[in-house]
């Protein structure tokens, strides 16, 4: 397969392709991807499809990797900012509005239920986890050298299950006041004496 990031026509494809997967799998599941599905959602070519991706497990893996990458894209440090408003920066990424839609939470309800579909699936969402939880660990780290790492860690696990919770409780139609009632509690957390 060619290199992606020499050729920006290739990975656009590319991308558009793995955001067809996550459409697909946003409204129907793992049961709504195949590769004659993601060329009917984007409009490209079934021989275009199987040229990036040699299956619907490939697919899926690619699209989760993608995930992965924008949820560690959420904690990457903010160099301009102090590092106490580093981090904060990085808890408001959460609910930036593109993350707040039906389909996107949605899409991650999906994603959590892929980890019992495959192996693969599971190590994925593991490995995504266990990076997030470390960059934002890393941020707390940076905004109070006082603490132990191992207290860092603990507290980037508790707000990841408060910004977890902020998410499945915003397709009730969580209003802006309790979101941003969340994130004040993940800055009580992370910066907590």
């Amino acid at each position: 397969m060619p290199d992606p990031s020499t050729n920006a026509p290739e990975k656009d494809r590319q991308e558009r392709i793995l955001g067809a997967v996550l459409s697909l799998l946003s409204r129907g599941g793992i049961s709504a991807v195949s590769m004659r599905a993601v060329t009917r959602e984007e409009g490209v070519s079934l021989g275009l499809v199987n040229y990036y991706y040699e299956d619907k497990t490939s697919l899926i893996r690619a699209a989760l990797r993608r995930i992965e990458e924008e949820d560690i894209a959420m904690v990457e440090p903010d160099l301009t900012l102090e590092p106490v408003d580093r981090l904060r920066a990085a808890l408001k990424r959460v609910a930036n509005p593109e993350f707040l839609t039906t389909e996107y939470l949605s899409l991650r309800l999906q994603l959590g239920a892929l980890a019992s579909a495959h192996d693969d699936f599971e190590q994925i969402n593991t490995t995504a986890q266990t990076r997030y939880r470390a960059g934002l660990s890393a941020l707390i780290l940076t905004a109070r050298p006082d603490l132990t790492r191992g207290e860092c860690n603990k507290r980037a696990a508790d707000i990841d299950v408060v910004q977890n919770g902020l998410w499945l409780t915003a397709l009730l139609g969580l209003d802006r006041k309790s979101i941003n009632r969340s994130i004040a509690r993940c800055e009580e957390i992370a910066l907590a004496d």
